[in-house]
């Protein structure tokens, strides 16, 4: 880490460390998001956070950036049957939930004058993660949460992002193996099983963690608690879509948010840019990244969970999406 990263890290702390003094921060205020790495799950945040008296927390399982966290030893994506209990990391998420655990970002752009600000305004927060989807249907029941958000985009689009922009999850075939043991019915499925130890390229590893981390959430059981929002469809149809987003916590949709809907997120600008936002061409950048072959690999792959909503077409099957459920892989 270089002076001025140290510096950033430094201030980024004291200034999370005083404003968490001014305001009493409740969990019942607080929402939180969840989403695989590049799955519009910052873009979502940055939504949700336009709500007058938000601020969001980034990524607290960044062990990195929580030292705090980093002291638990939690692996990277562990599984977390809903029915027990985890003691250190419900005190962890306690303190996260009620701005008493403090990040050390390393960048200055969270130092500017408007978000300083709104850092020392806010009395509520938004939660976002990528590392918590094997986790969510558990911190769902546990918490007391004002709400939470599921985010999910097509696996293609999604893996094509992480590829372009190095941020995808580095766990090993092994250790994601070590994690669908725990789960009965994948576990039980031998193909499904003898299928991931097979796997030997990048793209087979990314689409078995995609996979895995979005069926953890959606074979939970219905009624869901949570808002599942489908990337493709906040693209194709914003107003309706932030309508419902907003009106699942009783809330009308923010000038920010009507403003933002456009916008890139801070983690995609540098990617796609300005032009790419609101258009079909968002939904089918993929195309040009990945060759047919990959995505013949990724969709193969993603099939072996029973997960076929998701085609060579840019959107999804929603109603097969929504009503889908889990036969235990295939």
């Amino acid at each position: 880490m270089g002076p001025l990263s140290f510096l950033a890290s430094r201030t980024n702390y004291t200034l999370d460390l005083i404003t968490a003094r001014l305001h009493d921060f409740r969990i019942e205020d607080t929402i939180v998001i969840s989403g695989t790495p590049r799955s519009g799950s910052t873009w979502l945040m940055e939504l949700l956070e336009s709500i007058p008296e938000y601020k969001s927390v980034f990524e607290p399982f960044h062990p990195s950036w929580y030292p705090e966290f980093r002291k638990l030893g939690i692996p990277y994506d562990p599984y977390v049957p809903t029915q027990e209990d985890y003691p250190k990391l419900r005190a962890y998420l306690e303190k996260v939930f009620t701005c008493r655990v403090h990040a050390r970002f390393p960048y200055m752009q969270y130092l500017r004058l408007g978000t300083i600000i709104r850092r020392f305004k806010a009395s509520k927060l938004v939660v976002k993660f990528v590392r918590a989807n094997t986790m969510l249907p558990w911190i769902a029941n546990t918490f007391n949460l004002r709400a939470t958000y599921f985010i999910i985009r097509h696996p293609c689009a999604t893996i094509a992002s992480q590829l372009a922009t190095g941020f995808f999850s580095k766990i090993t075939v092994e250790q994601l193996l070590n994690e669908v043991n725990k789960v009965p019915e994948l576990a039980e499925n031998e193909e499904l099983v003898t299928r991931l130890r097979g796997i030997n390229s990048e793209i087979e590893r990314l689409a078995a963690i995609w996979a895995f981390e979005n069926y953890i959430p959606l074979a939970s059981k219905k009624p869901y608690p949570w808002y599942t929002v489908i990337y493709e469809r906040l693209v194709v149809n914003p107003e309706g879509e932030l309508k419902a987003i907003f009106g699942y916590i009783g809330e009308e949709v923010p000038e920010g948010a009507i403003k933002r809907i456009k916008t890139p997120s801070k983690v995609t600008r540098k990617t796609y840019g300005r032009d790419y936002i609101g258009t079909l061409r968002q939904l089918i950048k993929w195309r040009e990244k990945l060759s047919e072959r990959q995505v013949e690999d990724i969709l193969k792959v993603v099939s072996w969970f029973g997960m076929d909503f998701y085609t060579e077409e840019p959107e999804p099957d929603y109603d097969a999406l929504m009503k889908w459920e889990s036969s235990g892989g295939r």
